[in-house]
């Protein structure tokens, strides 16, 4: 009996760090986005991680090590000759041009639909 308790409550603790891990990697990704948001804007004189940390309420160390995971990736970068300051990546660039391609193909598809469909028949 003793030992379906512990198997039990073994069962428990890992369903609830499961659940623990899943909210912290949302929690992640929400302020990754809302990163990306503020900084948005800034591409002259960047932002400090401080006025990161201060906007997202968050933590020196935590904004810190995530530009620094977005740095690798080319999403952020720091400002040449600007010690400290953080700017948007030209990742982001390519990321969002992509995306306007995608969209003005999707939105030639769609008016080609609705033009085949629209018109009278003979």
């Amino acid at each position: 009996m003793d030992r379906t308790r512990t198997l039990s409550t073994n069962i428990e603790f890992a369903r609830a760090l499961a659940r623990s891990h899943h909210d912290m990697a949302e929690n992640i990704h929400e302020r990754v986005c809302q990163m990306i948001t503020a900084m948005a804007g800034h591409e002259v004189h960047g932002l400090r991680n401080s006025e990161l940390a201060d906007a997202l309420n968050v933590s020196r160390p935590t904004i810190t090590r995530d530009l620094a995971s977005l740095q690798r990736i080319g999403i952020v970068e720091q400002i040449p000759g600007m010690q400290g300051r953080w700017r948007l990546g030209p990742k982001i660039i390519q990321i969002s041009r992509a995306h306007a391609e995608g969209m003005a193909r999707v939105k030639s598809a769609v008016a080609e639909i609705e033009q085949r469909f629209s018109r009278n028949p003979l």
